[in-house]
């Protein structure tokens, strides 16, 4: 059985998650929806990138799809209607490709964490809704999308009870200690019940999580007794190791998208095809705060708090070698770095790119990285 909403056919002993991206490009419906998006430069290029669409079903409410990998944005500037178009092919669920369309006229507003909201026409197959990644509403225009955290029966307990959630000193695979930010751990899956459902939260049951770089040529399906003589390229990522069974106890939360840390993508360049990017652990969500503070969870609404830091850059590591594949899970040494454009209230991202080409929007920016405890590896 398909699961359309998370990218996976349902197995009776294990799920198995779809990477066949884009092998089912439809455009034929239209829907109107919101983008919320950033602007982000490396020393060499600038990007739009969209983090969430949002399909309204009411004055409030909405589903919510999340990115799995895009094409670059293409923008194109009408000078006699002072109008900027700028749209997006991304890929979704279940191998579905979308085609987001807005311009400069569209946008609604810029939110703390530099991002901006725009209106947009969304082109994509029939029943959109069915492949949506999850539910939300917005508050005051800011989107809040429903996400869980999975923790044991005993934990669940003592966070109702305290009505706070303690977040933790380690990174994204659990392997390092963060010295000067800490994060609550968050998924839009509803339930953690098989192994594969562990890698999507970066843990596995054998410690280990597998990636292999672009134009690589492997068998379609590698066994056990193949992995030694390809060692040479696959990238073993050392991971929490973590059962379901320590996994079965489920917190539902509300949580504005304006204090989620950026999530960290994979540039690819297949040999035969055209670049795009990947979102690397596309259904983990952080909530960063001050080291040793606490989360208010009252009401299970998680709104922007006095102790939270939201980093402003982004990792997007170059998928054609070992390095830059490692590069979002190596946050503390890798170059592979997009920083975040600051924004102000007013301030159009499409405006300020034409207005702004050709500099170098990458030097200029300070950023706080991440700083790790070398001694807990």
């Amino acid at each position: 059985m398909i699961d359309k909403h998370f990218n996976r056919i349902i197995g009776e002993t294990e799920n198995i998650y779809i990477t066949n991206y884009g092998a089912k490009a439809c455009f034929n419906e239209k829907y109107n929806g919101y983008v919320k998006c950033k602007l982000i430069h490396s020393r060499n290029d600038s990007l739009i990138f969209a983090e969430y669409i949002f399909l309204p079903d009411n004055n409030t409410k909405f589903h919510w799809i999340q990115p799995l990998t895009f094409f670059a944005n293409l923008l194109c500037e009408d000078n006699d209607n002072d109008i900027i178009y700028c749209g997006f092919h991304i890929d979704i669920s279940s191998g579905n490709t979308i085609r987001v369309d807005f311009t400069n006229k569209d946008w609604i507003r810029n939110f703390e964490d530099n991002s901006s909201l725009f209106k947009c026409i969304i082109n994509g197959p029939q029943n959109l809704y069915d492949y949506s990644t999850g539910t939300g509403c917005f508050y005051n225009n800011i989107p809040y999308l429903t996400l869980y955290h999975h923790t044991t029966s005993e934990f669940k307990s003592l966070i109702l009870k305290s009505k706070t959630l303690k977040p933790s000193k380690w990174n994204i695979q659990g392997t390092k200690i963060l010295t000067n930010i800490h994060y609550a751990y968050f998924t839009c899956l509803e339930k953690i019940e098989k192994d594969a459902d562990l890698t999507q939260i970066a843990m596995a049951s054998n410690g280990v999580i597998s990636l292999i770089p672009d134009n690589v040529d492997l068998p379609p399906i590698l066994y056990c007794h193949d992995k030694e003589k390809y060692k040479d390229h696959i990238l073993n990522i050392k991971v929490y190791r973590e059962s379901t069974y320590n996994r079965n106890a489920t917190l539902k939360f509300l949580i504005s998208t304006t204090i989620l840390s950026p999530k960290h993508l994979w540039k690819h360049l297949p040999k035969d095809g055209f670049a795009f990017y990947e979102i690397c652990m596309p259904f983990i969500f952080r909530v960063g705060v001050k080291p040793n503070c606490s989360i208010d969870i009252d009401k299970l609404v998680i709104d922007k708090q006095e102790d939270m830091e939201t980093p402003s850059y982004h990792v997007v590591g170059l998928a054609t070698n070992m390095v830059g594949l490692e590069a979002p899970f190596d946050e503390e040494n890798t170059e592979y770095l997009f920083k975040v454009e600051p924004l102000d209230s007013y301030l159009n991202i499409l405006n300020f790119w034409f207005d702004h080409a050709n500099k170098d929007l990458y030097s200029p920016k300070d950023i706080d990285l991440q700083k790790f405890d070398n001694t807990s590896q």
